[in-house]
């Protein structure tokens, strides 16, 4: 009787060896091929398995394992070989035993297993009392997913295990991951960890090697003793920007109420995942990228530039390029109440030569204050608008913002760049404590953090603030603050019913009037929709949107 599969996890490998009955096989293969009925009894003392991680999100899967036949039980004469997906590629599938070839007319299409092939041993049958390698090579494309690392990529695989029936003994297991020809430093690399309630081993940390070069590049090994009876499952994560990343997609079979409620589950996260991927894309407004692998860093980018590179909402990067252009001395407060209202004191002269996008920003100030005098005479009607920059040339000024930073990113490292000025964030909050600090524009570093105005409410007190934002803020409107001793840089004090964040989030609150519908009008301009050709979806494991939590499993097994 076969055993059945109950479930079948798309980012697996699994290898069943299993008893065909001759009489309802033999009419199958015209070589005349037979099987009497018979009970395996062997041992696998190693098993050793290359992948090699293609830029194509594909992998090449080598194996290499070792049977002893044991005395008084069957010859092996035939062996089930499973692949992760049904992407794999039959016609690249070889065999050698004992270094022998074996014809690819006894390489077929597995009727016992869902995804994988059968390999007829023939007159080189492994008899009882000897040993026989078994070396099996497969084209495995979509094995490549989204890692829980934003940026990274992961590739799961679990190395198979049989019924615990017919295999004993102890099984020394290896797993090698090879990378992209593109990645020569293995310190990009990560090692996964797994998580399952499938009867596997998982690869602990103390299980990896890495390797910084050898004939085939860099490669992570694992190395565990175990029981042939039960598989072994590692993972590694490695920058998305040198392979090419699929979609997650699940296979499953299933069979009793316990799978049904697995499947539920993981449709359950399958929707959830989509959705969150829904509003973060709803979200998105900076173009595609032309990165070029391996690239550096770009290191001239300014606060507000950072901030589109982070995809910061809309209003936080508009009120950084207030900000900046009052720093520059461009822009100053003319009014904070009733609504906030910005003063253009920059020469006609100076304005002629400055970018585009600051340009826009004065019209749209300029406008916004010519149109205050109608309300004021009573020749329009309802409430003065909040917003000090007139929100036709404020989308403009973002877009030509937005374009801008998409362009300056070209052939530099996007993840690499964003790690760099996350650490600049960082450092600017300790900047801040100081009178002088050494970094530059700390103040408004600060603001690129995506929750700056929690952590500033909490440690106000201690920071001190630049000239032109206290100027601005508080020496106008009558609040306190103590001068530093290099003249530059304020501490400003709390008073009951005060805050450190009020001028800012107001600012930031009230810079976009209708913030869903604004960036859904900008996107049209940044991120215009794209046709696409039709086509089958890809699908497959080896990797999982997150590989810390991915239930891989494969059935095991074989009689």
């Amino acid at each position: 009787m076969r055993s059945r599969l109950l479930l079948f996890v798309s980012c697996s490998l699994f290898i069943s060896i299993f008893i065909v009955s001759g009489a309802s096989l033999a009419s199958d293969f015209d070589d005349g091929l037979t099987t009497l009925d018979a009970v395996y009894g062997f041992e696998i003392p190693y098993m050793y398995t290359d992948i090699h991680i293609l830029e194509d999100g594909s992998i090449d899967i080598y194996y290499e394992m070792e049977f002893y036949c044991i005395p008084g039980y069957s010859s092996i004469d035939v062996i089930d070989v499973g692949f992760p997906n049904d992407h794999y590629e039959l016609s690249s599938v070889t065999a050698k035993l004992n270094g022998l070839e074996i014809a690819s007319s006894k390489i077929k299409k597995s009727e016992y297993i869902e995804i994988g092939v059968e390999i007829w041993l023939g007159a080189s049958q492994i008899d009882p009392g000897e040993f026989g390698v078994l070396e099996v090579f497969c084209h495995n494309p979509a094995m490549v997913y989204p890692d829980s690392v934003e940026g990274f990529a992961s590739v799961v695989f679990l190395q198979t295990w049989y019924d615990g029936s017919f295999a004993s003994g102890t099984t020394e297991r290896r797993v090698r991951y090879y990378f992209p020809e593109i990645l020569t430093d293995i310190d990009e690399t990560k090692v996964r960890q797994t998580s399952s309630d499938w009867n596997v081993l998982h690869a602990e940390p103390s299980d990896a090697t890495s390797v910084a070069s050898s004939s085939d590049g860099p490669y992570i090994e694992f190395n565990k003793i175990g029981s042939p009876s039960q598989g072994y499952m590692s993972a590694v994560g490695l920058p998305e920007e040198y392979v090419k990343v699929h979609s997650v997609f699940w296979s499953l079979t299933l069979y009793n109420n316990r799978d049904i409620i697995i499947f539920f589950a993981i449709v359950a996260v399958i929707v959830i995942f989509y959705l969150l991927r829904k509003r973060r894309k709803s979200k998105e407004y900076l173009p595609p990228i032309v990165t070029t692998l391996g690239g550096g860093v770009k290191k001239d980018l300014t606060p507000s530039q950072v901030a589109i590179l982070l995809q910061r909402p809309l209003a936080q990067v508009a009120t950084l390029i207030l900000f900046e252009m009052m720093k520059l001395g461009y822009l100053e407060i003319e009014t904070t109440k009733p609504v906030l209202r910005f003063q253009v004191v920059a020469s006609s002269q100076v304005i002629t030569q400055l970018p585009k996008y600051q340009q826009s920003i004065i019209a749209g100030i300029r406008r916004r204050n010519k149109e205050d005098i109608k309300w004021k005479k009573g020749a329009s009607s309802g409430a003065i608008p909040r917003e000090p920059v007139h929100q036709t040339e404020l989308k403009k000024a973002l877009i030509i913002r937005i374009k801008g930073v998409s362009k300056k990113m070209k052939g530099y490292s996007v993840r690499r760049t964003k790690k760099h000025y996350e650490e600049i964030i960082d450092k600017s909050w300790e900047e801040m404590k100081k009178t002088t600090p050494e970094l530059k524009d700390a103040f408004l570093w600060i603001m690129v953090d995506e929750g700056y105005e929690e952590r500033l409410e909490r440690r106000g007190d201690g920071y001190y603030y630049p000239h032109w934002y206290v100027r601005n803020y508080y020496f106008y409107t009558g609040r306190s603050y103590t001068r530093s001793a290099s003249r530059s840089f304020f501490r400003i004090q709390h008073h009951s019913g005060s805050t450190h964040v009020g001028p800012i989030s107001s600012l930031q609150s009230g810079v976009i009037a209708k913030p869903q519908t604004f960036t859904k009008s900008l996107q049209k301009a940044t991120r215009p929709p794209v046709s696409r050709s039709s086509g089958r979806s890809g699908g497959g494991g080896g990797g999982c949107a997150c590989a810390c939590a991915c239930a891989c499993a494969c059935a095991g097994g074989g009689r």
